[in-house]
């Protein structure tokens, strides 16, 4: 698994171009005298030149060009070609080191291979990696010895300028070499099976919550999801086959974007589980990483400028403790913080001093008897696995959570069915009512009061918004009702508004009230409600201002006369703003076409159009001395 985070980046600009340098080694490599000489001269790949007076290389080792202002360097080994081989013949390099490189080979004089390209027009690779390089006819022949020189132009930048290589040359069959280092591929690649399955495990985690992150109602979880599918995107763009169609300036702009993505999510997840509160810290933090980047990029594209990349290296040096140095105390805190995040905050420090510790040159590598323990990658599984246990506990938390909300909206659903109870029987009127929320609970209301003499209340009404705020206001307003259901409906209204005025500070409280005779005399008052309908035509009520928005609004009632058979028909705007998938309104038109229709049709045709709000309709029809039945 590959670094994400932060400090990560260090350890991947030292440590990978290594590990990809050593991944080619098609079989051990005998010790070579090895010379080499800073500068450029084309003679140098000559086998007839003299290098007697070159450096001889101790242990193999071959320092960088740090200092050296046109970082070039040449070695030149003396390779022994067995007498028993079969030709073709081909050449295997290994050991070119961390820096990015551009190279250039020669046998005997002969040019033979190489990599990136030189100034005028720098364009080096890294990592290094030799592929095997087959010989003329007769350019190494067996049993002779073979002059092998390298030409290198190194690009001093990320970190690394002083470490030295181990360059060494090999000369065999080139079946023989070609098989080698395919079968060191396939080994490299069993040996990181593990730990890029436990990366794509880890991505599709990612993936999950990536697509999930806005239902689970926390950024903290699209952060998340970032953090672990970062690994397996850097896995895939660092293989060979992929980056090496890249040039570097291209692999460098490729690098940055998955570091943005990782600092990024690095950042604002535990700015989000740590609850860090200062904007300052907020916008510093932020703007190191960016620095850092612009820095990294800057080195890329000004490889042959030494006061530049002098600069960048100078910024990227002194940001990464910076950097740090925010990060320590937030992660500190939270070690000590009550509730806090202590498992993710302690792996995190960990890693921290993984880091620190590989970029002060100390090794992240433990031997275990025949193993090798990389401590840097233990502590991203770590790391790993805390954000892991910390979803998974969020997780349950949440469903814990929601399932007690599943308790509390069935009781409060229980409530309001019973508070927003069917019609009673009433003589001389047949009542028919539909009440459809379009959550657990609803803020539109109805009751049907009986009242003295054979006449009857009805009162209709919806709150705005939704869920338990409105549900709640529905309550207080349907206990208001019982005290006032012998008053008429302007005295209603004005009471409702009064007691809800300064108590809804952002919401209102549409109303109609509608009080009946025996003898068929009706009145109506309206406060910004949909209008009423009477044998599929619209009653003219003047509208008032909604209830809750002004204490002083005056509310006044329209009277009309019902025949035996007439049919007065409440609905509320839920059924009027019904949406098709088209987008389109159920509207006034299809409303008024079906307004004589029942109150249960008429439900039943805004549901199908498309439901948005809660649905209320209630049908009275005028029947004289028939008793209608609810």
């Amino acid at each position: 698994m590959l670094p994400r985070t932060s400090g990560a980046i260090i350890l991947v600009t030292v440590l990978l171009p290594a590990a990809a340098g050593g991944l080619c080694h098609a079989q051990t490599v005998p010790q070579l005298q090895v010379r080499y000489h800073y500068g450029d001269d084309p003679h140098w790949a000559d086998r007839s030149f003299d290098d007697s007076d070159w450096t001889n290389a101790a242990n193999g080792l071959v320092p960088s060009v740090a200092g050296h202002a046109d970082s070039f360097i040449w070695v030149r080994m003396r390779v022994p070609v067995p007498a028993t081989m079969q030709v073709p013949l081909a050449l295997h390099l290994t050991g070119f080191g961390p820096h990015p490189t551009a190279w250039q080979a020669f046998v005997n004089g002969h040019p033979v291979g190489g990599q990136g390209s030189f100034p005028p027009h720098a364009d080096p690779v890294v990592p290094p990696v030799s592929p095997v390089m087959e010989l003329p006819a007769g350019l190494a022949p067996p049993g002779s010895t073979a002059l092998v020189a390298l030409r290198e132009w190194q690009a001093l930048a990320f970190f690394e300028t002083r470490a030295p290589s181990k360059p060494a040359a090999v000369i065999d069959e080139a079946r023989v070499l070609d098989q080698a280092v395919r079968a060191r591929a396939a080994e490299t690649l069993a040996e990181n099976a593990p730990e890029n399955a436990l990366s794509a495990l880890l991505a599709v985690v990612g993936a999950v919550l990536l697509v999930l992150w806005r239902s689970l109602r926390g950024r903290e979880y699209l952060w998340a999801a970032i953090m672990l599918i970062v690994p397996l995107w850097t896995a895939i763009l660092y293989t060979g086959p992929v980056v090496s169609h890249l040039s570097f300036r291209e692999q460098t702009l490729a690098w940055a974007a998955v570091n943005v993505s990782g600092l990024i999510a690095e950042i604002e997840f535990m700015w989000a589980i740590f609850r860090l509160r200062s904007r300052w810290l907020h916008i510093l933090w932020h703007a190191l990483w960016v620095a850092f980047i612009a820095a990294q990029i800057a080195e890329a594209w000004f490889l042959e400028s030494p006061a530049i990349e002098q600069l960048c290296r100078i910024v990227i040096i002194t940001l990464i403790p910076a950097f740090d140095a925010i990060l320590f105390p937030v992660c500190i805190r939270e070690l000590f913080r009550p509730g806090g995040n202590r498992a993710f905050a302690a792996a995190m420090c960990v890693m921290e001093v993984t880091i620190a510790l590989a970029a002060f040159g100390y090794s992240v590598q433990v031997a275990l008897g025949p193993f090798t323990l990389n401590i840097f990658q233990l502590t991203l599984t770590l790391v790993d696995l805390a954000i892991a246990g910390l979803l998974i506990r969020r997780a349950v938390q949440a469903w814990r959570e929601a399932n007690t909300l599943r308790v509390e909206f069935d009781a409060a659903r229980e409530v309001q069915q019973q508070l927003v109870s069917a019609p009673p029987l009433v003589p001389g009127f047949r009542i028919e009512s539909a009440y459809l929320p379009a959550t657990h609970v609803g803020g539109d209301f109805f009751r049907v009061l009986p009242g003295k003499d054979g006449e009857v209340l009805v009162v209709v009404g919806d709150v705005s918004g939704k869920g338990l705020r409105a549900a709640m206001t529905v309550a207080a307003i349907v206990g208001s009702l019982r005290t006032m259901a012998a008053c008429g409906p302007a005295e209603i209204l004005c009471g409702l508004n009064h007691s809800l005025a300064g108590s809804l500070p952002s919401g209102f409280v549409t109303c109609l009230a509608a009080q009946l005779g025996a003898d068929g005399s009706c009145a109506v008052a309206n406060a910004g409600h949909p209008a009423p309908y009477r044998n599929g035509e619209e009653i003219a009520v003047p509208p008032r201002l909604p209830l809750g928005i002004a204490p002083s609004e005056d509310y006044t009632a329209t009277t009309l006369q019902l025949a035996p058979g007439d049919t007065l028909t409440f609905v509320s705007d839920g059924v009027v703003e019904a949406r098709n998938a088209n987008g389109e309104l159920f509207g006034f038109d299809r409303t008024l076409q079906l307004s004589n229709a029942g109150a249960s049709a008429i439900a039943q045709a805004a549901i199908d159009f498309g439901q948005e709000d809660d649905i209320t309709v209630v049908s009275l029809t005028f029947t004289g001395t028939e008793v209608a039945h609810a």
